[in-house]
């Protein structure tokens, strides 16, 4: 289950749907779903598991954010 409404919430990043996958095989839970954009809560697990990321991940959602 996940916030239907993803626009309504402040602190969140969006991904696309292969840097999702990757946040999902890590047990990121899902925020929210809008189509073929996906949302995470931008905690603190989040930025850990970001950081401990490959470089293709970040780079993609640096370009996600510049959309």
């Amino acid at each position: 289950m996940y916030i239907v409404n993803p626009e309504k919430i402040s602190n969140k990043i969006e991904c696309n749907k292969l840097v999702a996958k990757y946040f999902l095989e890590r047990n990121l839970p899902l925020l929210s779903r809008k189509g073929n954009s996906y949302y995470f809560a931008d905690t603190d697990l989040f930025k850990e598991i970001l950081n401990l990321s490959p470089f293709w991940v970040k780079l993609a959602i640096k370009f996600d954010r510049i959309k």
